[in-house]
Protein backbone atom coordinates (compact mmCIF):
# COMPACT_ATOMS: atom_id res chain seq x y z
CA UNK A 1 0.00 0.00 0.00
CA UNK A 2 1.15 3.68 -0.86
CA UNK A 3 0.97 5.93 1.85
CA UNK A 4 -2.20 8.46 1.31
CA UNK A 5 -3.23 6.79 -2.16
CA UNK A 6 -6.63 8.03 -2.27
CA UNK A 7 -8.95 6.27 -5.54
CA UNK A 8 -12.46 7.00 -6.03
CA UNK A 9 -13.27 3.11 -6.06
CA UNK A 10 -16.88 3.04 -7.01
CA UNK A 11 -19.69 4.66 -8.39
CA UNK A 12 -23.26 3.90 -8.61
CA UNK A 13 -26.80 4.64 -8.16
CA UNK A 14 -28.71 3.65 -5.04
CA UNK A 15 -32.58 2.64 -6.99
CA UNK A 16 -35.46 2.08 -5.08
CA UNK A 17 -35.05 -1.64 -6.24
CA UNK A 18 -31.81 -1.66 -3.86
CA UNK A 19 -34.08 -0.13 -1.54
CA UNK A 20 -36.67 -2.37 -1.24
CA UNK A 21 -34.31 -5.83 -1.53
CA UNK A 22 -32.82 -4.25 1.32
CA UNK A 23 -35.99 -3.50 3.25
CA UNK A 24 -37.23 -7.19 2.29
CA UNK A 25 -33.31 -8.83 3.76
CA UNK A 26 -33.66 -6.54 7.18
CA UNK A 27 -37.32 -6.48 7.63
CA UNK A 28 -36.61 -2.91 7.91
CA UNK A 29 -40.16 -1.37 6.62
CA UNK A 30 -39.99 1.89 7.53
CA UNK A 31 -42.41 3.90 4.87
CA UNK A 32 -39.25 6.67 4.54
CA UNK A 33 -37.57 3.94 2.62
CA UNK A 34 -40.50 2.05 0.54
CA UNK A 35 -43.47 4.87 0.78
CA UNK A 36 -43.33 7.50 -1.29
CA UNK A 37 -46.73 9.00 -0.13
CA UNK A 38 -45.18 9.12 3.69
CA UNK A 39 -41.64 10.18 2.71
CA UNK A 40 -43.29 12.97 0.83
CA UNK A 41 -44.43 14.36 3.33
CA UNK A 42 -41.36 14.19 5.60
CA UNK A 43 -38.15 16.22 6.52
CA UNK A 44 -36.58 14.27 3.24
CA UNK A 45 -39.92 14.75 0.66
CA UNK A 46 -38.63 11.80 -1.16
CA UNK A 47 -37.80 8.18 -0.11
CA UNK A 48 -34.11 7.71 1.58
CA UNK A 49 -31.83 4.68 1.47
CA UNK A 50 -30.96 2.88 4.77
CA UNK A 51 -28.15 4.08 6.63
CA UNK A 52 -27.01 0.09 7.05
CA UNK A 53 -27.96 0.17 3.03
CA UNK A 54 -24.74 2.35 2.35
CA UNK A 55 -22.97 0.88 4.88
CA UNK A 56 -23.22 -2.47 3.15
CA UNK A 57 -22.26 -1.01 0.08
CA UNK A 58 -18.95 0.67 1.54
CA UNK A 59 -18.05 -2.73 3.35
CA UNK A 60 -17.94 -4.51 -0.18
CA UNK A 61 -15.97 -2.44 -1.60
CA UNK A 62 -13.26 -2.54 1.15
CA UNK A 63 -14.01 -6.67 1.21
CA UNK A 64 -13.16 -6.53 -2.88
CA UNK A 65 -10.34 -4.33 -1.80
CA UNK A 66 -8.92 -5.76 1.67
CA UNK A 67 -10.22 -9.86 1.49
CA UNK A 68 -7.76 -11.46 3.39
CA UNK A 69 -7.01 -7.88 5.96
CA UNK A 70 -10.45 -7.95 6.61
CA UNK A 71 -10.39 -11.69 7.87
CA UNK A 72 -7.91 -10.19 11.03
CA UNK A 73 -8.50 -8.25 13.76
CA UNK A 74 -10.60 -4.56 12.31
CA UNK A 75 -12.03 -2.15 13.52
CA UNK A 76 -14.38 -0.24 11.75
CA UNK A 77 -16.17 2.93 12.60
CA UNK A 78 -19.04 5.03 10.64
CA UNK A 79 -20.63 8.48 10.47
CA UNK A 80 -23.85 8.97 8.38
CA UNK A 81 -23.77 12.63 8.19
CA UNK A 82 -26.12 12.99 4.97
CA UNK A 83 -29.49 10.84 3.65
CA UNK A 84 -28.81 9.80 0.24
CA UNK A 85 -31.89 9.52 -1.72
CA UNK A 86 -34.07 6.95 -3.75
CA UNK A 87 -32.35 7.01 -7.07
CA UNK A 88 -29.22 9.04 -6.12
CA UNK A 89 -25.89 8.81 -7.45
CA UNK A 90 -23.31 8.20 -4.23
CA UNK A 91 -19.34 8.02 -5.21
CA UNK A 92 -16.71 5.92 -2.78
CA UNK A 93 -13.49 7.31 -2.13
CA UNK A 94 -10.88 5.41 -0.66
CA UNK A 95 -7.45 6.77 1.11
CA UNK A 96 -4.88 4.51 2.62
CA UNK A 97 -3.38 6.39 5.21
CA UNK A 98 -0.99 3.64 6.04
CA UNK A 99 -0.73 0.54 6.30
CA UNK A 100 -2.60 0.00 9.13
CA UNK A 101 -5.85 2.56 8.40
CA UNK A 102 -7.74 3.43 5.52
CA UNK A 103 -10.36 6.21 5.49
CA UNK A 104 -13.38 6.18 3.56
CA UNK A 105 -16.11 8.54 2.25
CA UNK A 106 -18.70 8.29 0.23
CA UNK A 107 -20.28 11.74 -1.56
CA UNK A 108 -23.49 12.07 -3.02
CA UNK A 109 -23.79 13.33 -6.39
CA UNK A 110 -23.98 17.01 -5.12
CA UNK A 111 -20.78 16.30 -3.52
CA UNK A 112 -22.33 16.55 -0.37
CA UNK A 113 -20.94 13.51 2.68
CA UNK A 114 -23.40 10.78 2.84
CA UNK A 115 -20.82 8.78 5.17
CA UNK A 116 -17.37 8.97 6.46
CA UNK A 117 -15.36 5.82 8.19
CA UNK A 118 -12.38 4.57 8.77
CA UNK A 119 -10.85 1.14 8.83
CA UNK A 120 -8.19 -0.26 11.36
CA UNK A 121 -6.24 -3.76 10.93
CA UNK A 122 -4.66 -4.59 13.92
Amino acid sequence: MKENKISDYLELKITQKMIDDYAEASKDFNPIHIDEEFASKSIFKTRIAHGMLTLSVIMECLYDLYSEKMLQNTLFEARLKNPVYSEEKIKIYIEEKSKEKINIVCKKHNGDEAVSASLLFK
